[in-house]
């Protein structure tokens, strides 16, 4: 069973090789990783042409006008030959075992559409900021049937995180690949609908690094209005419109909610400590007494505390529960994985220093 890798990139050339170095070190190795130059100004070409000198399963698509992350997506996956893609960001990396552990789930359930584990939060210089996802839908390593989907979904969301999932081609494939529609949630809709129809491979290991920082996709899409509001309403219109039957109707309603909590949690988290409130309450819907309080809980002490509350108070997001447990789980990360999670990023980040690395990122 044989891997291939997709990374799309635009301008992030300086860090290319820490990514590809990093999927250089899974067991097993690749056989095709595509680097999909999507438009790029900076170095990128050239930094991919010294990477290619080094390892002959770097294969480069240059396109001359940026086509967008999820065109390159596609384009990848349209490509790949392996029985499992990795859709790898050139801003984040994977950590030891992620291949190892995904081949070992994949195969040991064939009707899985895809193994996804635990990312670490890490700002550009390499601090921990947290672990995702938040609410784990299984406390160990376990096979997730859709039924076992269907009765916890009811309770909490956000299970699969795009850096720590690797996808069964021929799966992916058959339901039309990424929606590029859907901007930054065009793996979010896709990973929920092969869920509820096939099951998945959840492992609580942490098995790759996700880079935040405020001029990320995910940022930018977060701090837009209109963008928020749009990927909410074509969101729940895909899932009434193509999910399984049964689970359509709840489902939509489920997700409109927790996707206007999280995009306006992700507003005050990039908003650099300015409340917008008329933007937020946008995003959020609210009108009427839900807008009233929302301005008034933005004028108090602690006010992203009080924000936070309010919104989940009135959008009722997830089972209280699951939040409890995920912050059991948080404050657990913290205590008992930060120490081994540095020295992964640290290796990772020791990569490359290798003198070969470094004059592919500089030439």
């Amino acid at each position: 069973m044989i891997f291939s890798v997709v990374i799309p990139n635009f301008n992030h050339g300086s860090l290319l090789p820490r990514a590809v170095t990093a999927l250089m070190a899974q067991r097993p190795l690749p056989i095709e990783v595509f680097i999909i130059n999507d438009g790029s100004t900076d170095n990128s070409r050239h930094v991919i042409e010294g990477l290619q000198s080094r390892f002959d399963c770097i294969c480069s698509i240059h396109h001359e006008q940026n086509r967008g992350v999820v065109a390159g997506m596609n384009e990848g996956l349209r490509a790949a030959k392996g029985d499992f893609v990795y859709f790898a960001a050139a801003d984040d990396f994977a950590l030891p075992d992620l291949f190892a552990r995904a081949k070992e789930a994949l195969c040991e359930h064939p009707d899985a559409a895809f193994f996804c584990g635990r990312v670490v939060l890490v700002s550009p210089d390499g601090e921990i900021l947290g672990y995702r996802p938040f609410m784990q839908p299984s406390a160990n390593a376990a096979l997730l049937t859709p039924a076992d989907v269907r009765t916890r979904i009811a309770r909490s969301d956000q299970w699969c995180v795009g850096p720590a999932v690797i996808y069964r081609r021929d799966q992916l494939l058959d339901t039309g690949g990424f929606d590029e529609s859907m901007g930054a949630f065009s793996d979010g809709i896709i990973v929920r609908k092969l869920a509820l129809e096939s099951g998945f491979y959840f492992d609580p290991a942490i098995v790759a690094a996700w880079q935040i920082y405020p001029k990320s996709l995910s940022a930018r899409s977060a701090l837009s209005v209109a963008e928020n509001v749009r990927i909410v309403q074509k969101a729940v219109a895909e899932v009434k419109q193509t999910y399984p039957i049964d689970i359509r109707n709840p489902y939509a309603d489920w997700l409109s909610r927790r996707l206007r909590f999280n995009m306006a949690r992700l507003w005050l988290v990039f908003g650099k400590g300015e409340i917008d409130v008329t933007g937020l309450a946008e995003v959020l819907q609210f009108e009427g007494r839900a807008r009233k309080v929302l301005g008034f809980a933005a004028r108090l002490p602690f006010a992203h505390y009080a924000l936070l509350l309010w919104m989940g108070l009135v959008l009722r997001p997830y089972g209280i529960g699951a939040v409890l447990a995920g912050l059991y789980r948080a404050i657990k990360a913290r205590l008992l994985e930060t120490k081994t999670t540095k020295l992964a990023i640290a290796r990772a980040r020791a990569a490359t220093l290798d003198p070969a690395v470094r004059l592919a990122s500089s030439r």
